[in-house]
């Protein structure tokens, strides 16, 4: 009999620590939903972050010197440079190469994308875009026009991280060539893959030339702190 008993007195005990449990749960869930949480799974995107940190070693791996992304990074500076001149050179220094990334960056960050987030609100309200009011008019925007507008902010949310690894680089090692290859990347990535999949709403290349471009970013930072300040 005594066996019996401490049996039901363990199941009950048990059964207690369960309903705990479940009432601190729906007690936290309760919490989450007064603080704006409808998806609490949403939450689990957090970890997202660290794919980031492990992307930085593939980053190292793609920026390799004499490699395919190089030769993709050069070609690219001496078109910026051939535009630049108004097709008198397409000869880059060493040192400018950052700076001609950074010229490209700069203009379809500001000039190419700013346009078309224009002409996504122009596009995507009845009435067209209100020039005295344009920000108020973002909420109707819905399809293409808002891809627009969201293209347009990301790449002016991501730029500022670049500009600030590029400008240290040009002033601790401007001539160091897979600092510059990983500078590249970050821009070949936002400008050539991260910026048209995302007005075509294409998701994969989308979401993977953005975790490419954060990293390589990522790893210029911490290449950069091992080096001494000159």
């Amino acid at each position: 009999m005594s066996s019996n008993n401490a049996a039901d007195k363990a199941r009950e005990t048990a059964d207690q620590a369960k309903d705990f449990a479940e009432q601190g749960k729906q007690t936290f869930l309760e919490k989450l939903k007064e603080d704006g949480v409808v998806n609490p799974q949403g939450l689990s995107k957090f970890a997202f972050g660290g794919l980031f940190l492990a992307a930085v070693p593939v980053t190292s791996w793609i920026a390799q010197p004499n490699g395919l992304l190089e030769k993709a990074v050069n070609g690219v500076v001496s078109s910026v440079a051939f535009l630049g001149s108004a097709g008198s050179t397409s000869s880059v220094a060493q040192t400018g190469k950052i700076a001609a990334l950074g010229a490209l960056y700069v203009t379809v960050t500001y000039a190419i994308s700013g346009a078309g987030s224009a002409a996504g609100a122009d596009a995507g309200n009845e009435g067209g875009r209100d020039n005295n009011h344009p920000r108020a008019q973002t909420q109707n925007l819905k399809g293409l026009p808002l891809r627009l507008h969201s293209a347009h902010y990301n790449l002016m949310e991501m730029f500022p991280g670049w500009a600030i690894s590029a400008a240290l680089a040009q002033a601790m090692a401007p001539g160091d060539q897979t600092l510059i290859n990983l500078l590249g990347l970050h821009v070949l990535s936002k400008v050539f893959v991260y910026y048209p999949s995302y007005l075509f709403n294409i998701g994969l290349p989308r979401t993977l030339s953005h975790v490419v471009a954060t990293a390589s970013v990522i790893n210029v930072a911490l290449r950069l702190s091992k080096k001494p300040i000159l």
